[in-house]
């Protein structure tokens, strides 16, 4: 049987930990999905390889309220047309740029216009 796209996006317990440090420590963003969106662009502009998470994750978005409009997940079917499951890719962009992110931050690094430089 194929393995089917996810219906809900969720974070690794890591991703979790970066979100609060996002928008709680470091108040970054007023919410858990702009911190989120943030990641994803981030993963994506680092180069990061397409992939999966292979640890467990806890359901925290619909992707219709993540992306309202869908152009992220547009954005993502131009860049990977080889992925079938967008709600998979984004989720795993998300939790990559969030981990990269929190570990940025943990040397040091607590502006934000940091991440915003090309890598």
């Amino acid at each position: 049987m194929a393995e089917e796209d996810r219906k809900q996006i969720g974070l690794t317990e890591e991703g979790k930990k970066a979100v609060a440090l996002l928008t709680g420590d470091l108040g970054w963003f007023d919410e858990a999905q702009a911190a989120g969106r943030f990641a994803l662009a981030y993963a994506i502009r680092a180069g990061v390889e397409p992939g999966q998470i292979s640890a467990a994750v806890e359901t925290r978005w619909s992707p219709d309220l993540f992306d309202p409009s869908g152009e992220i997940r547009a954005l993502l079917r131009a860049m990977y047309p080889d992925s079938t499951m967008q709600i998979r890719l984004m989720e795993y962009f998300i939790d990559e740029g969030l981990q990269r992110i929190a570990a940025k931050v943990d040397e040091g690094d607590v502006a934000p216009t940091t991440f915003l430089a090309p890598p």
